[in-house]
This record gives structure tokens, C-alpha cells and sequence, in this order.
């Protein structure tokens, strides 16, 4: 489907900048499906076919061009439309005619290339516009060609395209004309958002002044062109204080703004507050939910041959007018609403969830959709200039470098060879051939991690690419197979096997500084691994691409680190830090320099780690959350903890939903001695979760939760040292601390909760460690953290908080008895 704000028009210079790609591209739907020409290219297969058959064709025929640019204006109605292009190929012929030729990607085997349909007609408009973009330049007399390449053998189909050059101006210029009919409804559309944009009205009754702070600073950003790294604490009001001038800016810009996070609950925060300021529909909004929660039928297979939501998909969609529909009577595009509607239509959910993200102003969605290549809406180029608010930023660089450290396993590979072996006939003889030259190559390339398990290397990827070549054509002749034979199954591993090395070899491509590769020795198999040590390498154009980005978290110091890993531009990058929005006296921060939690000091400290645990819980009122760097540190602890007054519950690797579901209920409802949860830092209890009110009133964190020491942590210690001169600070210290921050975080959401925080080890009151505590947390000097007798700082902390809540109430009755 044609997303039409990507076109341009300027009315004060009259001027339309339009691409022939959009100019043959009527507003349509796709098939959802393998074998429909670009269908493929959602599987990324044939990425090569293309420029291959284009050398194949400059070296038979001397004289042929290929990939040649194109552009003219042309006048419509007192405009000029610019229109660009690039044709595929051209020759001259012996006779003086020039022959166009538009290069398609088909996998129709034993069929005749399909000449009908929304894809066959859209192909040959492009064809004929690039005929008559040659002709308007001079050339003539000139004649089309649309030629379909199978992915599968490399055969070709050419399929001749009538050029009339009266009969194509005829059409360019209806088709222009349409084009500028939209622009105007469009640039109507966009004045009255412009009007509303500048009454959008609060989320909440009224800023706070921390918000106040924040929206400025956005509002700057966002008209400057700006990036803004934006620390706020928990509880500050950051969704809320980002949307509203993102979003006034991006409605009076004519800009979508992102709102991406990693977590569902922030995704829930920004969706309510779109709708609180979107009381008059003045803009349209639209939550992505992720593919296998759309899937209306059990995620079988997404080919119109297997799913009944993808068959006939283009010709449902534009009976039931289902995006209209939706369009009319919804103001934010609920994946609720989305589902059901889709799923009366028999379309497909997810596939129309993605075509309402063209309609919308505001998009909340997980980070894939814009940071993840293979997921992202669509690849952000400079003209697009979307804003991009990213929620718990401090998130992204390890979620980048997994997105881009894609590993490839001998016991993957076995287990789908295995399974091949028992299919007979050639095409799966051919595919359990090519699997095992996968595996004798990972083979050899574990053997020379010798004499150590695991080595670092260059990637073999000239192999890797010769088989993937291999493999490409059979597995497109197994897809046909699975149509053919109706062999549809929930999960198939030769699918999996070829999405899992697709991967690979895209970021193959990418492949170069910021990047290493490993090959390791492991007891399952070999296993080879691209891993991405900086991923500022494949986030910076992403930001680039963007008119605007807005970090948010409470932990983003120290932020000239932030900005450097996540590949922000420094002269065009800003950073801001809040205050904490609640009253100070409603916290205590201890920190107990008795204790030691590095590993050379760790095994005689687990027992007076356990005491003062068990002493600090006892002396608060409520429940207690006790958070450590692993599940080994937690087990040893948890194993000497004395008698406590609190009921003690402790988080397990692998907690199935229900259990996870038991213990917030016992938080929530606990025995008057209250509840001990013992877990683990940068898990499920400690960061993106709420604990309101009386929920909790102490978070014990034991030892800065460093990352744990590794082959792949030190490489990338390795590459920071050389490259910033900072390389534990990189690698070890800024995410350990981090963890800390935000688990801190958990205790104070409002400005009712009170508790206290504790942090265990004499590291946190020492340098680097100490530089990252948050500068609110003290007056003058960190040292004033430290806590010679925790339990009884804890008890009169919570003693003075009953005696000021009586206080009030004594001072509160004589009001209330007069009045009544």
C-alpha cells in the first residue's frame, strides 16, 4: 500500500517530487505469501538475482545500460511534478529503438507467469512510466519489456508492454492529477491538525513542575532538530511530559511520532495518555501488538495457500474497505479493535495493524518496528523525518547488540538435517547436502578455536555465502513443495533454520568495525557467532534518518556514554537530568560499608550479607525486596538467612507465568509479618514494574551487579579500551550500575510511598562506583550514605514517619469535629 506522505509537495513553489515507484504504485494491498513476486523479498531471498541478471546482461550486450537515473518535470494544473527514477536496464537495438527493460522476482514453477492481478498491473505502469521518462529526455522510438527471473532455476519470462506515447501522457497526467488531489486533501488534513496541535490539551490536570522542565526541553529538541538525552527518576511523569510537545510538533509538522519501548506496561501508559489528549479525535493514534499475539490462525504458516486470513487478502481488503471503516471510527487503532474487526473480515490482523500505521499520527510500539531490520515498519530514510520517543532507553544498547549478534549452531543444523533425512526424493537430498556442508564448515571453524574452546576470528564468509546461494533455490522449491503437497505444520525448522541463517548473513553484510566474530567449541556443537560490540554502528543512521529522537529513562548518566553508545550525533545532542519529583524526607538511602561483594571477597561475606539482610527486614513495617547480580549469589545467601519475621519467597530461574502471577498476589496480600522476596538484578521483579503504595517498603540491593565475566563481555571491554579509553566503564560498570539505578527506582512511584533503599558493598562508596550514584540521593558528599547501624536507621526512619502521619491526624481533628 502507497503511503502517500511520502510524496512531496510544495505549494508555494507549485512544485511535486514523486518517484515513478509511487506513481505505478495505486493505492493496494499485497498478497501475503511466498511465491508473489515481492512477496519473496519479505524472506529476503533472491537479494542478489537482480544485479546479478543486470552483469549477466552489460557483459552479453555491449552497450547496455543498467540502473540508470532518471528525472523530468513534467506540467500539470499550474504545477510541476519532478518525477525520479531508476530503470532497470536499457539498450539500443540495431534497428535505432530503445528497449526498456523492468527486472521482476517471480517462483511460479511449471506455471506461466501470472498476467493478471493487482502485482502484474502495478509492474507494467512502472515499466511504462520509465518508457515515457526515456522518451520526455530525448529518446526514441522506445519499447518495454517486463521480464520475471525465477528465483528458483534463473529461467526468464519476458512479457512484452505496449508503449503508445499519447495514450501514457494521457495516463501520467491522470495519474498526476490524482496525486495532487490527495496532496490538497492532505495538506487540508494537515492544517486543521496544525490548529489542534495548538490547543492539545494535557494528559493530566496539569503539568508538574518537573514536567514543565521536560516539555521544554522537548519542545526545543523537537524544533531545533534535536536529540535529547532526558534522565528523569521513576514516577516523574516522563510519558506524559515527552508525547505533548512531540506530538504537537509532529501534527503541526505533518511528522508521526514513535513511541517505543521494550515493555508492555509502557506501552499501556502511553497509549492513555494519547487518548487523554485526544478527546475530539483530532489525531489518530495506533498500538502495534506483536505478530504472534495478531495471528488469527495460530501462526501456521503466513501463505495464502495455508491461512485463510491471507487468502485473498488484496481483493478482501478492498471489498470490505476495512481500513476506512476503521479509519472512520476509531481515533486510536486499538489491536483489540484491529483483531476483531480483521478477524470478521477473514483478513488478516497483523498484516492490517501494519497498513493502519500509514493513517497514523502517533505509533506506540516495541523498538523492532523501528531498530530491528527484518521487523521495522519500513527502512527510515533521511526524507522521512519521524520523532522518536524511546522509553527506558537505557534498555536499547544491549537490545541492539542482540538484535545484531546473530549465531549460527551445530545442533540447529543437525536436528533439521536429521529430520530431512527421513523425507525422500532429490529436493530434500539437495537440502540435507547443502546442511551438511554447513555443518562440516562450522566444524572446521570451531576446530581452530584450538587450543582454547573458544577464539576469536575473522567470518567465513565467502563460504557462507557460496551455500547460502545453494540453499536459496531449493528452499524456494521446498515452499512449493509445501503448496503443492499442503503440508502445513505451527512450526516448521527447515522455515526456522532458513530465518535464523537469513539473519545471519544480513548482518554478514554489515559486517566490519564495531563487529567481531567468534567461534567456540561447545558440548552441544560448534557454534559461530557474529556479535556486536558497538551498536552504535547499526542504530546512528536510524537516528540519523530522524527529524528528532528523545531518550528517556531514570538512568542515563553518565550521558555523554549514552550518546556515544547509542551513536547519537554530538553536536546535534542535548542532555537533561530532573530532580526527583517527591518530597526527599519520604526515603532513606543507606549504603553499608561492612559488607564486601567482589568475587575475591564474596564466599566469607555471604553469611553477614545474610544477618544484615535478615536484621533490615525486621526493622521495616512492610514487604521487602532483596535483589542480587545472580541466582547463584541469591542461593548461597538465601541458604544462611536467619529466622526472620517476614515470610520469605524467592524468585526461581525459568518462573512459569502462574508462579510469577502467586507471588505479586502475596505481595499485594501479605501476612502481617509481611513478605522477604529474594531475586536477581535486571529481572522481572526489578526493573519495569510498579510497586504502589504500601506494596513495598525497602529495596535491599546486594554488590553493583556487575556483568559477569565472559569471553564475548572481555572482547568487548577490549574494543572500548581501544576506542574511548574507557573499557570496564563500557563493558562492565555502566550497565551493572544501571541496574542498580533502576531497581532503586522501584520503591518511590508517588508522592504517597515511602520506604527505604540499602545498597550492600563498601564499592558503592568507592570511585568509579560512587560517580554514578544519582547526585539526589545525597546533600553533600556520598559518604553520608553510610549506614555504621542499618537496622536501627531503618526502625527510627519508619518511627518518625508514624509519629509525623499521628501528628497530622491529631492536627487534623479538631477540624474535623467542627465541622461536623
Amino acid at each position: 500500500m502507497i503511503d502517500f506522505t511520502s510524496l512531496k509537495f510544495d505549494e508555494a513553489s507549485k512544485t511535486l517530487e514523486v518517484s515513478v515507484r509511487e506513481l505505478a504504485g495505486e493505492e493496494g494491498f499485497g498478497r501475503i505469501g511466498f511465491e508473489r513476486g515481492e512477496g519473496w523479498h519479505r524472506l529476503g531471498l533472491g537479494a542478489e538475482l537482480h544485479s546479478r541478471v543486470l552483469r549477466e546482461r552489460c557483459a552479453a550486450q555491449p552497450g547496455y545500460r543498467s540502473e540508470v537515473h532518471l528525472q523530468a518535470a513534467v506540467p500539470v494544473d499550474g504545477w510541476t511534478a519532478v518525477i525520479t527514477g531508476r530503470l532497470d536496464g536499457c539498450v539500443r537495438e540495431t534497428s535505432g529503438a530503445w528497449l526498456i527493460e523492468e527486472f521482476k522476482s517471480a517462483h511460479l514453477p511449471g506455471q506461466e507467469t501470472r498476467r493478471a492481478g493487482a502485482a502484474f498491473a502495478r509492474h507494467q505502469r512502472q515499466l511504462l512510466f520509465y518508457c515515457d521518462l526515456w522518451r520526455r529526455l530525448g529518446h526514441s522510438p522506445v519499447r518495454g519489456r517486463l521480464i520475471y527471473v525465477d528465483l528458483a532455476s534463473g529461467d526468464e519470462s519476458a512479457i512484452p508492454a505496449p508503449y503508445d506515447p499519447a495514450e501514457q501522457e494521457r495516463d501520467l497526467e491522470r495519474r498526476l492529477r490524482q496525486l495532487l488531489a490527495i496532496g490538497r486533501a492532505e495538506a487540508e488534513i494537515r492544517r486543521q491538525k496544525a490548529a489542534a496541535a495548538a490547543s492539545l490539551p494535557f494528559p493530566h490536570a496539569a503539568p508538574r513542575p518537573g514536567q514543565k522542565i521536560m516539555m521544554e526541553a522537548v519542545r526545543r529538541a523537537v524544533e531545533a532538530g534535536e536529540n535529547l538525552i532526558a534522565e528523569a527518576p521513576t514516577g516523574s511523569g516522563k510519558t506524559a511530559a515527552s508525547l505533548h510537545p512531540a506530538l504537537a510538533h509532529g501534527l503541526a509538522a505533518g511528522r508521526q511520532v514513535f513511541f517505543l519501548t521494550s515493555k508492555t506496561l509502557q506501552q499501556t501508559m502511553a497509549v492513555s495518555a494519547l487518548r487523554a489528549m485526544n478527546p475530539r479525535g483530532a489525531f489518530r493514534s495506533l498500538q502495534i501488538r506483536a505478530k504472534e499475539k495478531m495471528c488469527a490462525n495460530d501462526r501456521v504458516l503466513c501463505h495464502e495457500d495455508f491461512c485463510p486470513y491471507a487468502r485473498d487478502y488484496p481483493e478482501k481488503m478492498e471489498r470490505s474497505n476495512l481500513l476506512g471503516r476503521l479509519s472512520r471510527g476509531h481515533f486510536h487503532f486499538d489491536p483489540d479493535a484491529v483483531f476483531a474487526e480483521a478477524k470478521k473480515e477473514r483478513v488478516c490482523p497483523f498484516e492490517a495493524q501494519l497498513e493502519l500505521a500509514g493513517r497514523a499520527d502517533a505509533i506506540v510500539a516495541d523498538y523492532n518496528y523501528v531498530f530491528e531490520p527484518g521487523a521495522a515498519l519500513r527502512r527510515l530514510e533521511p526524507e522521512d523525518e519521524p520523532v522518536l520517543l524511546v522509553d527506558e532507553a537505557h534498555n536499547l544498547p544491549d537490545r541492539a547488540r542482540q538484535i545484531f549478534s546473530p549465531e549460527l549452531l551445530e545442533e540447529t543444523f543437525r536436528a533439521v538435517q536429521d529430520s530431512l533425512l527421513l523425507q525422500s526424493g532429490e529436493l530434500f537430498d539437495r537440502l540435507s547436502r547443502t546442511l551438511g556442508r554447513v555443518l562440516a564448515l562450522l566444524a572446521e571453524t570451531a576446530a581452530a578455536a584450538i587450543p582454547g574452546p573458544i577464539a576469536e576470528m575473522d567470518p567465513p564468509a565467502g563460504p557462507l555465502r557460496a551455500l547460502w546461494q545453494e540453499w536459496e533455490p531449493d528452499f524456494l522449491r521446498y515452499l512449493a513443495w509445501k503448496r503443492e503437497a499442503r503440508a502445513a505444520r505451527p512450526d516448521d525448522p527447515i522455515v526456522d533454520i532458513h530465518f535464523a541463517w537469513q539473519r545471519f548473513m544480513a548482518v554478514l553484510n554489515l559486517f566490519g568495525p564495531g563487529f567481531t566474530c567468534v567461534a567456540e567449541q561447545r558440548a552441544a556443537g560448534a557454534r559461530l557467532a557474529i556479535v556486536c560490540l558497538d551498536p552504535a554502528r547499526p542504530l546512528a543512521p536510524v537516528f540519523r534518518a530522524a527529524a528528532s529522537a528523545t531518550l528517556l529513562s531514570a538512568t542515563l548518566s553518565p550521558a555523554e556514554v549514552i550518546r556515544r553508545t547509542l551513536g547519537l550525533e554530538a553536536e546535534r545532542t542535548r542532555a537533561i537530568s530532573l530532580p526527583p519529583p517527591f518530597p526527599r524526607e519520604n526515603r532513606r538511602i543507606l549504603i553499608l560499608p561492612q559488607v564486601g561483594t567482589a568475587f575475591a571477597e564474596r564466599e566469607k561475606n555471604f553469611a553477614p550479607i545474610a544477618r544484615w539482610l535478615a536484621e533490615m527486614s525486621d526493622a521495616q513495617p512492610g514487604n521487602a525486596l532483596v535483589l542480587f547480580p545472580s541466582y547463584q549469589f541469591l542461593e548461597k545467601v538465601a541458604g544462611l538467612l536467619p529466622a526472620a519475621r517476614a515470610r520469605v519467597l524467592v524468585q526461581r530461574p525459568n518462573l512459569s507465568e502462574p508462579a510469577r502471577r502467586q507471588i505479586f498476589q502475596e505481595l499485594a496480600a501479605p501476612p502481617p509479618p509481611g513478605i522477604l522476596l529474594l531475586a536477581v538484578l535486571g529481572g522481572m521483579y526489578a526493573e519495569g514494574v510498579d510497586y504502589p503504595g504500601e506494596l513495598l517498603s525497602a529495596v535491599f540491593i546486594v554488590s553493583p551487579a556487575l556483568p559477569q565475566v565472559s569471553f564475548e563481555r572481555e572482547l568487548l571491554r577490549r574494543y572500548f579500551e581501544e576506542t574511548e579509553q574507557a573499557g570496564f566503564e563500557y563493558a562492565y560498570l555502566q550497565p551493572g550500575m544501571t541496574r542498580v539505578i533502576q531497581a532503586a527506582g522501584r520503591l518511590i512511584r508517588s508522592e504517597t510511598d515511602r520506604g527505604v533503599i540499602a545498597l550492600l558493598c563498601r564499592r558503592f562508596l568507592k570511585e568509579p562506583y560512587v560517580s554514578h550514584l544519582p547526585r539526589d540521593w545525597y546533600d553533600r558528599s556520598p559518604a553520608e550514605l553510610a549506614a555504621a547501624d542499618p537496622a536501627g536507621e531503618i526502625r527510627r526512619f519508619f518511627a518518625g514517619r508514624e509519629r509525623r502521619q499521628a501528628t497530622g491526624r491529631a492536627a487534623r481533628e479538631p477540624d474535623l469535629k467542627l465541622t461536623g
